[in-house]
């Protein structure tokens, strides 16, 4: 099993191994799609990403309508991160894809296919199934299929035959691996390799990932370049300060302890903002993003009880809000009721008896990193009012 994005899968697995009979495959398969498209629970021989998908998408999806070529067109131009990359696909891909009786299809973060490039005779077959620019193929849309999967899984996925949730696209092998963003985890879109159901191999699905990943270290080296020139480009002030871009990447620090990214709130502006993980500071705007300075004005707590508990953070620059676990939550409402602080041996009433402090003290340091600058101890306190 590996961890990917914060979710446990299974290792990347092709639908075929090498040297099995595509045609029997077929013929297998079939049985099992079968059963499940007339309404009967997922066979247990289904392979687990295609079944997760069945499960996912529960129908064959909402149809497609796709985009004029002005929106196509407006697409391309906006996405500078996949427009970038297209050259890199093509070097990569198409000639294997052509040489193979496949196309390469690039699709967008919103799974918009963008380009379709390979055999006219491929091309044709998939205008057929609308597997054209414009249309979206999430699993939404079709049902399960390579671009949905892959951009649900977030993951190298290869949809093979009647895996795919409507029977036009039987006859079809897709492999489909994410580009994310290593710098952001955004999805940047996803590169296609799609043809016969009789020209599937491992091999393209282990092609696709590789090209993936090149194209997301491009987008690393990329983005520590757009870091360092931020950094040697701005004006930073004396003291403690964070230089990010507009997105939260960490340019410099000097006086904070962070990681590479900060969550900056949706309405940030010039002033006062409270940003989690960093604590109430100054923003001020510069060339690509914003220095953030320390500040002492306060901001307030709000704390909402209920089956999924929150603390508001209320600054000039909004509100905040942040999940609760159930510990964290008592641990707050106990804080609220004591203004002048409480010690560990009141807090140890929240554990079982016999909790080792280690326990206890690392739960407390969990929650003060989610609501930095706001808890302090000696004796633990919060630092802010808490609304009524």
């Amino acid at each position: 099993m590996t961890l990917e994005h914060g979710i446990t899968r299974e290792p990347i697995q092709a639908a075929l191994t090498a040297g099995e009979d595509p045609a029997s495959k077929v013929r297998s398969l079939k049985n099992l799609y079968q059963h499940w498209a007339q309404g009967a629970s997922i066979p247990e021989l289904v392979r687990p990403v295609v079944a997760r998908s069945w499960s996912r998408a529960g129908s064959l999806g909402k149809g497609i309508v796709p985009l004029d070529s002005a929106a196509i067109g407006e697409r391309r131009e906006s996405n500078q991160e996949l427009n970038g990359l297209v050259g890199l696909f093509r070097d990569r891909l198409l000639s294997m894809a052509t040489q193979a009786g496949n196309q390469l299809v690039i699709s967008d973060q919103q799974g918009y296919v963008l380009w379709v490039h390979g055999p006219s005779t491929v091309r044709r077959r998939s205008d057929g199934i609308g597997f054209i620019p414009g249309a979206r193929w999430r699993e939404a849309d079709v049902g399960t299929n390579g671009i949905g999967a892959a951009m649900a899984e977030r993951a190298p996925v290869q949809i093979f035959g009647p895996e795919h949730a409507r029977e036009e696209q039987h006859s079809w092998v897709c492999t489909s691996a994410p580009v994310i963003n290593p710098c952001t985890t955004g999805l940047v879109g996803t590169i296609t390799l799609a043809g016969s159901f009789r020209t599937a191999h491992p091999h393209s699905l282990a092609l696709a990932t590789s090209v993936a990943r090149e194209a997301e270290s491009m987008l690393r080296a990329a983005h520590a370049l757009k870091m360092q020139h931020l950094a040697l480009s701005a004006a930073v002030p004396k003291g403690e300060y964070l230089l990010v871009d507009a997105q939260g990447s960490v340019a410099a620090a000097h006086g904070y302890s962070v990681g590479s990214r900060v969550s900056l709130p949706r309405s940030m502006s010039e002033g006062q903002n409270w940003i989690a993980g960093v604590g109430l500071v100054d923003a001020r705007s510069t060339a690509g993003g914003w220095v953030l300075l320390r500040t002492q004005e306060d901001a307030s707590l709000e704390l909402i009880a209920g089956t999924n508990p929150q603390a508001v953070v209320h600054s000039p620059s909004g509100a905040t809000r942040i999940p609760l676990s159930a510990k964290h939550w008592q641990i707050l409402a106990l804080l609220a009721s004591c203004p002048s602080g409480v010690a560990l041996q009141e807090l140890q009433q929240l554990w079982p008896a016999g909790t080792p402090n280690v326990t206890i003290r690392a739960e407390i340091s969990r929650l003060r990193s989610k609501l930095h600058g706001l808890i302090v101890s000696r004796p633990y306190r919060l630092v802010v009012p808490v609304l009524p």
